[in-house]
């Protein structure tokens, strides 16, 4: 199993509404995640954990974005090798997504990863994956991937959400430059809109996205007490409210993330 705790923040850039200029927007993550694997050698191997994720974001006056959104979530892993080459996996994560603000089951959502991979040989892997959520503005994203091991330092890991190339001169420092996708669908309280002077925005699913450019690196081993730090540049931030036609685009920034846990 494993526990992690992970803290990251996206500068402050200029975001809109179509034409409408809104100001300033900054963003803040926090996730504090546990997951454990049962009898994780077996062909058939299934696991359960507990998952918060928080966005805080720093808006200038007037502007009618939420200033956070949040999930709890209990995230249930299946694996199942089923052949020497062959495994397919998935994750569905169960729980409330939305503001927080006048809880009810509109906040519930149970988003799910899944796939298969083949292994050509011990250094190759292919996968074919996909994330499904109903609830985000784009339901099913994904395709294939691979994971090679190039050399003998270096992995190729094109594999989403977070496509790397990895270097790992020691079993416990790895670095990558890659990219990562972030965010989720979360669902806003019937009066949100109403409040903030923009009535089309009450009770609606909004879809927060983040896509990042970055390097970083890794201290720590298979088992025991890992960190990591990394950086660089968000390449595209957005809300999105699909039902409603809103879309709220937002300039790059500079972020930057650290993520400590611990592996048993």
């Amino acid at each position: 199993g494993a526990v992690e705790a992970i803290a990251g923040y996206a500068a402050g850039a200029d975001i809109r509404l179509g034409s409408r200029e809104l100001g300033n927007l900054d963003a803040t993550r926090t996730r504090l995640e546990y997951k454990g694997i049962f009898d994780p050698a077996a062909a058939l191997n299934w696991g359960v954990g507990v998952a918060y994720t928080r966005w805080d974001f720093g808006r200038d006056s007037g502007n009618p974005l939420p200033a956070n959104l949040q999930s709890v979530a209990l995230p249930l892993t299946v694996s199942w090798r089923f052949s020497e080459r062959w495994q397919a996996f998935g994750e569905v994560s169960p729980g409330l997504y939305s503001d927080f603000e006048k809880i009810s089951g509109e906040d519930f959502n149970a988003p799910f990863i899944g796939g298969v991979g083949y292994a050509v040989n011990p250094d190759l892997q292919v996968f074919f994956s996909v994330s499904v959520d109903p609830r985000r503005d784009i339901p099913v994203v994904g395709g294939p991937g691979v994971r090679w091991h190039f050399a003998e330092h270096w992995t190729l890991s094109l594999l989403l959400p977070r496509p790397q190339i990895q270097y790992r001169p020691s079993e416990n420092w790895t670095f990558h430059v890659g990219a990562e996708m972030l965010g989720g669908a979360y669902h806003l309280n019937p009066n949100f809109g109403r409040d903030r002077g923009l009535a089309a925005m009450d009770d609606q699913m909004v879809t927060y996205r983040e896509i990042r450019t970055g390097v970083g690196a890794r201290w720590g081993g298979p088992k025991g007490f890992y960190a990591s730090l990394e950086g660089g540049w968000m390449i595209d931030r957005r809300f999105v409210l699909n039902d409603v036609r809103l879309q709220f685009n937002g300039d790059g920034a500079a972020y930057g993330q650290l993520a400590v846990g611990y592996r048993y």
